[in-house]
């Protein structure tokens, strides 16, 4: 069996496609899929380490920090079967990394620094840059004490999160949609505005 699930009550290997083990009957619909080689290296990383007994991970390249047989990242959703697990570090050195995921797929953006002004001028330009809804100087993303806070710089597109115009400084979390220069109309998005989806993950 190449992939398989791991049934969580009696360790039975499943075909991946089932949601209920054939031993147990125990549902597997929230296990993950696996496969031989990151099951044999979790063991061998497992067993010359027992007395730190350390939690193992795939660490993506956007930082984010990943169960040890994810097959892609749950940040920035790359594929990562081909990183080899690692152990954590210490629960104490773990933060919280901030991806801005743009709707169409297409750019993944990491917060890096504490402060940082985007628009089609400025970070992001790259993206931006032929989004006419969105202004040279559009918005602030800031860090403050762990949490991620965007402020709207904008007189004319303005910034829109889950689809209200902001004001002020808001507060962003895990699914939150940000919206430069449009907002969802009926069921439709402007297609010169750029909408960007918050992704929470961890990083070392």
């Amino acid at each position: 069996m190449g992939k398989y699930k791991i049934c969580p009550s009696c360790k039975t290997k499943n075909e991946p496609t089932l949601f209920e083990c054939v031993n147990c009957e125990a549902d597997l619909t929230g296990v993950k899929i696996t496969d031989d080689e990151t099951d044999r290296m979790i063991k061998e990383m497992e067993a010359s380490q027992p007395q730190t007994a350390k939690k193992l991970v795939r660490v993506c390249e956007c930082g984010a920090k990943n169960p040890p047989n994810a097959r892609k990242c749950s940040v920035c959703n790359e594929e990562i079967s081909d990183i080899p697990p690692t152990p954590a570090e210490a629960e104490e050195q773990i933060s919280i990394a901030y991806v801005l995921s743009s709707l169409d797929g297409q750019y993944v953006y990491k917060m890096i620094t504490d402060e940082v002004v985007i628009g089609r001028e400025n970070c992001m330009s790259e993206y931006l840059s032929n989004k006419s809804y969105v202004s040279r100087v559009h918005a602030k993303l800031l860090l403050v004490d762990g949490e991620l806070y965007i402020e709207n710089m904008s007189n004319t597109n303005f910034t829109y999160v889950n689809n209200k115009k902001i004001m002020e400084r808001t507060k962003l979390q895990e699914g939150d949609e940000i919206g430069l220069g449009g907002m969802n109309m009926n069921g439709k998005r402007q297609e010169q505005a750029a909408y960007f989806l918050v992704r929470v993950g961890q990083c070392m």
